[in-house]
């Protein structure tokens, strides 16, 4: 059933405030009066990661990206690595370019993207950092008068006008942070500015991620404060945190599949072919970015797509009105276009991605025989690597392979993806316990609360399903590797973009555990988090658990999770027959949530020594507080 316009109020932080006695606002005005909550979002979310994170390298995949960054700065080619990343003094290419015979194989939407971010850093030269710590003082003033200006009866708490009380607190720490401030090299041939620039870049599309994920939120429960509870909850069980403080391409996947769902979600509500088109559109985008994880939404999107016009009365509709609908999943070759040019640059064939010129038989074409990427060949190597030259059949055996799984060990491995894989890195439900909330509580209420679930929030369940399903399709091939290797870390961070639907699947069997006010939900989830978070992380670093180190500290916080997770489950089981107050159940799901937050801070936080190839904390106040506080000095990286 299609809500109808109106139907509901919107709740009070959504409200405006009363301007029949005041002038008529002009666009701009009255853009942020009906926008402002998203706005925050992205203000709030923005200060958050600037203010814990470092722009520096974690993984020495990030080297590629960087090195496309840097060669797309300087106006060069894109294919070969020209030696600023991942090389050693003399030129040498190190081993892992050399593993990746010195080859640039990653699409090219994030060093596109970063390289506003890199061209802005070169108008401050050697002071870009200060630019940061400007835009940092400032976004706390700007939430501030935001709210004084559009929600006035929210600027005072306990008769305490609190806007003032940040404007001012910001003032002073932008006086502390000049006291620490000091420069950063930009001007230098070495200086690591583009992985600067990846990471600032990864910054925004965080903020953008939260404000998309409120967004859908608000388009499915149409309650403000259950729709920051979504965003908290969905943004907090997730490696989304540590992924936007570093340079791989893992925060810009989650943003397009948060856009795509967005969309879709909205076409759902409202019927709005628009809507539909601009969520293929993106899963377009979304195929830039990481080609098999658009291939596979597409797939699942399309087939889901035209199943729900079945119910919508396809066969009643007009030849002409039939047609334009089954035709909006074409709208993703639009979104595609700029994978289709970046292809025919690398590869040289609009269908065929820039991975392949990892395929040995474009590499062993090199000058040696046997490194195209070798000293010798970059200075004549061609513009493009020649694709295949089996055409479509080619193209669909590549395809077929790449999506066919190794069967005999798949059930150990999605088992072992799940709760521990071999490897000892974070499985999937230690990051987000949601999943298990997801496949458990929701299906029980489905069946047992069917009143609870209109026809709408039905339809939208089994989007988010099939999206779900689809990110581990796209990956079946690599469920061993998943599973096993030491090089996915710290999580299974090939599937991050599954936290979100199955994050959005468990926030919707949270809303329907019981009737708790919204309001007073998000705010107990705040404070939960902002307490217990510090409370384990002081915890893991005075006792060591497990014998320390990253794989100790991996081990503390699964068995945490676990244990939460198992009393969250006998609380909502027990709780009708037992009469355990809704207040326990509750308080179990908060803390479940919070702990894997606690986690990301560690990685994002605590880890920020072990990085590379970049620079200390933006925030000099932060760095200083963390060097004489925390004092880690060496904290070895996960192997």
């Amino acid at each position: 059933m299609m809500p109808q316009k109106g139907s509901k109020k919107r709740s009070e932080p959504e409200q405006s405030a009363k301007t029949r006695d005041q002038p008529e606002r002009g666009a701009v005005s009255s853009f942020l009066d009906r926008n402002l909550i998203p706005i925050l979002i992205f203000i709030v979310s923005f200060f958050f990661i600037i203010t814990f994170s470092n722009p520096a390298l974690f993984l020495n995949d990030e080297w590629i990206t960087v090195n496309q960054l840097h060669q797309l700065g300087e106006g060069h080619q894109i294919i070969v690595n020209e030696g600023k990343y991942g090389t050693f003094v003399n030129g040498t290419p190190g081993p892992y370019m050399q593993s990746h015979h010195n080859l640039l194989g990653y699409t090219m939407m994030l060093p596109v993207l970063s390289l506003p971010a890199l061209r802005f850093f070169g108008l401050f030269g050697d002071q870009f950092r200060l630019a940061i710590v400007l835009l940092w003082s400032m976004l706390p003033v700007v939430m501030a008068v935001l709210v004084d200006a559009y929600r006035p009866q929210y600027a005072r708490w306990r008769g305490i006008r609190w806007t003032w009380l940040v404007i001012v607190a910001s003032f002073i720490g932008l006086l502390a942070n000049l006291v620490f401030y000091y420069p950063w090299p930009f001007t230098a041939p070495d200086a690591p500015v583009e992985a600067a620039a990846v990471v600032f870049t990864n910054h925004l599309l965080f903020a953008a991620f939260a404000v998309m994920v409120y967004l859908t939120c608000r388009t499915i429960f149409e309650d403000t404060w259950l729709s920051i509870f979504g965003t908290i909850t969905c943004i907090s069980c997730s490696s989304y945190i540590f992924w936007a403080a570093n340079a791989k391409d893992h925060m810009l996947v989650a943003a397009m599949m948060a856009a795509v769902i967005l969309f879709l979600v909205r076409y759902i509500r409202y019927g709005r072919l628009r809507d539909a088109a601009m969520g293929f559109g993106f899963i377009g985008l979304l195929a830039w970015a990481r080609p098999e994880v658009g291939f596979a939404v597409f797939v699942f999107a399309a087939l889901y797509f035209v199943g729900l016009q079945i119910p919508r009365g396809l066969q009643g509709r007009p030849v002409q009105e039939t047609a334009k609908a089954l035709c909006i999943p074409l709208a993703t070759l639009a979104g595609a276009v700029p994978l289709f040019i970046n292809n025919i640059c690398v590869t040289g064939n609009p269908l065929v991605p820039p991975f392949y010129v990892y395929q040995s038989r474009v590499w062993r074409a090199g000058t040696d025989g046997s490194f195209i990427g070798s000293a010798e060949a970059i200075g004549d190597v061609a513009q493009a690597v020649q694709a295949p030259s089996g055409g479509i059949a080619d193209f669909l055996s590549m395809v077929t392979g790449h999506f066919s799984p190794s069967w005999s060990t798949l059930p150990g491995d999605i088992f072992g993806i799940l709760f521990g894989p071999e490897s000892g890195n974070m499985n999937l439900v230690a990051v987000s316990p949601l999943i298990i909330i997801a496949l458990v509580v929701l299906p029980i209420l489905l069946w047992r609360r069917p009143e609870r679930f209109s026809a709408s929030d039905r339809q939208v369940i089994l989007l988010l399903a099939v999206v779900g399903i689809a990110v581990w399709v796209a990956y079946l091939r690599s469920m061993h590797g998943l599973n096993t290797s030491n090089g996915i870390v710290p999580d299974i961070r090939y599937l991050t973009p599954f936290y979100l639907p199955v994050g959005l699947l468990g926030v919707y069997a949270v809303s329907r555990l019981s009737s708790t006010d919204p309001k007073r939900r998000t705010l107990s989830l705040a404070a939960v988090i902002a307490v217990s978070a510090p409370v384990l992380l002081v915890v893991m670093m005075l006792f060591q658990p497990y014998g320390g180190q990253y794989a100790g500290y991996t081990l503390f916080f699964t068995r945490v999770t676990f244990v939460l997770l198992a009393v969250t489950l006998v609380l909502i089981a027990a709780g009708k027959r037992f009469g355990i107050p809704q207040r326990w159940v509750m308080a179990a799901v908060l803390l479940l949530i919070a702990v894997p937050f606690a986690w990301q801070m560690m990685m994002v936080f605590l880890y920020s020594v072990a990085k590379f190839n970049g620079y200390p904390l933006w925030i000099p106040v932060v760095e200083t507080l963390f060097q004489h506080c925390i004092g880690v000095s060496e904290l070895p990286p996960p192997s």
